[in-house]
């Protein structure tokens, strides 16, 4: 059986559609929820250039969890939930036959799902928006004023956060499980191969990039092109979590690629 590869939007958007096919030739591509809701939300000729990039065979990907559901798994279970690749849709489908071409337009009760999940991502983004807040607390190094000295600060940050697992696991300890819902488990048998463990890896990663990208100045009013920025770096973290708990990741992202090596050494980048 082909090794299973993860892949995002800007893999499918930016690379030669020769290439994805090489890479669905070679490997199970591996499609999120995430993936599915931004294609069939992209403005056209977009949506249809990606979907022209994949084979036009029964199953050109294989459908996985979607990371909520992985978290979900591991605080009810108490164990490690397992790679992306194991707990995919056990179906047959192809893609609708208009999606290449441009002509596709959604039915109504695909509408209502879109608009379930667009309601959804907007909590997720406030959630986001509200971990940024919180970097200076975490991090204190990274209030200096120098430019100089933030970039420092900041790669020191995101180093500890990539490569320090006991210094992620203080912070895993310190979390707190929704009200109502089941504990979380315990730090001490969480660890790399815990979708727990990567989510806050990842979260923290984008907090402080983003923190720091605006010198920590925060608009306290979302307009709509911030609020933009935002959902794209909520969607790229789901699409980096599930990436590293593959270990196969297929991106053009130049921030996610920069991370990959130190949070995951021992995996495969596609470019």
């Amino acid at each position: 059986m082909h090794q299973a590869v993860v892949v995002d939007k800007s893999f499918l958007q930016g690379a030669p559609g020769q290439s994805v096919r090489a890479l669905a030739a070679s490997h199970r591509l591996l499609m999120s929820d995430a993936l599915f809701y931004e294609l069939l939300t992209s403005a056209e000729p977009g949506r249809s250039r990606c979907f022209a990039k994949l084979p036009q065979i029964d199953n050109p990907v294989d459908l996985t969890l979607h990371v909520g559901g992985f978290l979900k798994l591991e605080i009810e279970r108490g164990t490690a939930s397992g790679r992306p690749s194991e707990h995919v849709e056990d179906l047959r489908f192809q893609f609708h036959p208009d999606l290449p071409t441009g002509n596709y337009e959604l039915p109504d009760d695909a509408k209502i799902v879109i608009a379930e999940q667009t309601t959804e991502l907007k909590s997720d983004v406030e959630s986001f928006i509200s971990r940024v807040h919180l970097i200076p607390s975490s991090f204190p190094s990274l209030l200096v004023c120098s430019d100089s000295d933030r970039k420092s600060s900041r790669q020191k940050a995101e180093r500890v956060v990539a490569e320090d697992t006991d210094a992620l696991l203080e912070f895993y300890g310190g979390l707190e499980g929704p009200p109502g819902q089941h504990p979380l488990p315990p730090a001490a048998v969480v660890g790399p191969d815990w979708a727990l463990f990567r989510w806050l890896q990842v979260q923290l990663l984008f907090a402080i990039d983003v923190y720091c990208r605006y010198g920590g100045k925060l608009p306290d009013v979302l307009t709509p092109k911030w609020y933009e920025k935002m959902e794209h770096d909520v969607l790229d973290a789901q699409y980096l979590i599930l990436g590293v708990l593959e270990g196969s990741f297929a991106t053009r992202e130049k921030k996610l690629q920069r991370w990959w090596s130190p949070i995951r050494p021992d995996g495969a980048l596609f470019e």
